[in-house]
């Protein structure tokens, strides 16, 4: 004999919550998306700021000051990742170097 499911029977419920659960992650891993552009994956600007601590106002003084490289496409700026890295590589100082 067949079962009927309806919404308040506990195989109905752990189903949809299987379905938020899933909704969820999806909903978190696009947000972790990064456009890419010729094999390049780019930041925003949000993104850059949460990485080096750092605030946006100082991100545009770093932009100003032609610190660090990015691209503006319709009005929006987008970093390329690996030439943050490498900028941040190439400047780097070991601190214990100067403590004694």
């Amino acid at each position: 004999m067949a079962e009927i499911i309806t919404r308040d029977s506990e195989e109905f419920k752990e189903l949809t919550g299987w379905i938020r659960k899933i909704s969820r992650s999806v909903t978190e891993a696009t947000a972790r998306l990064r456009p890419t552009i010729a094999d390049e994956h780019y930041l925003q600007g949000e993104d850059v700021c949460k990485i080096l601590h750092i605030s946006k106002r100082t991100l545009q003084t770093l932009r100003d000051e032609e610190a660090i490289p990015y691209t503006s496409i319709g009005g929006k700026i987008l970093y390329p990742e690996s030439a943050l890295y490498e900028t941040l590589r190439k400047n780097y100082r070991d601190y214990r170097k100067y403590v004694k």
